[in-house]
């Protein structure tokens, strides 16, 4: 099972200041993570150590995360998105750590947010087939610690689909 990208309880805290070139540095490698340090540096107008080292930076500081391929759900025969909401039956610290620890295990579920309202979670969740989703939702999900009620929204069609993030918008932009 591939490890999950790291996340934080406390968004922002620590975060390093991110200039113009650290920004540029970002959006190249959101559209291509393979980019050399020499291409880099030549799009960004850096020495390859200087672009080395910003990239360090960035990794270090956990800004950049991980390096990854976007893969194609559909190609690889998982074309169905299910966004499940979770109500758990006690928002208990206890009760919240346990289903966060199990909903890892879960390995169709790529993506889990704590969220405000009435329910506790939001999960994404890739799967062949709405039967596969069924099976998925009776045998794992519902079994989770301390699952009351959960409720399921097929995606019927993908409008947008982004992975780089808006890094223009950060600090007024370029």
């Amino acid at each position: 099972m591939t490890k999950p990208f790291k996340t934080t309880d406390a968004p922002g805290s620590g975060d390093p200041k991110l200039d113009r070139t650290d920004r540029r540095l970002l959006r190249l490698l959101q559209e291509d993570g393979t980019l050399t340090d020499s291409k880099l540096a030549e799009m960004v107008y850096l020495s390859p150590s200087g672009c080395r080292k910003r990239r360090l930076r960035l990794e270090d500081s956990g800004v950049i995360q991980g390096y990854s391929a976007v893969v194609d759900p559909e190609r690889v025969g998982l074309p169905e998105v299910v966004f499940v909401v979770v109500k758990l039956t006690s928002n208990q610290h206890e009760a919240l750590v346990a289903f966060d620890e199990a909903v890892q295990g879960v390995e169709e579920v790529m993506e889990c947010r704590a969220v405000t309202g009435e329910w506790d979670y939001v999960l994404r969740v890739v799967t062949r087939d709405l039967h596969t989703h069924d099976r998925l939702c009776d045998r794992k999900l519902t079994q989770l610690p301390g699952v009351a009620r959960v409720e399921s929204l097929a995606a019927m069609r993908c409008v947008l689909r982004r992975a780089a993030l808006p890094l223009d918008t950060l600090d007024g932009g370029d």
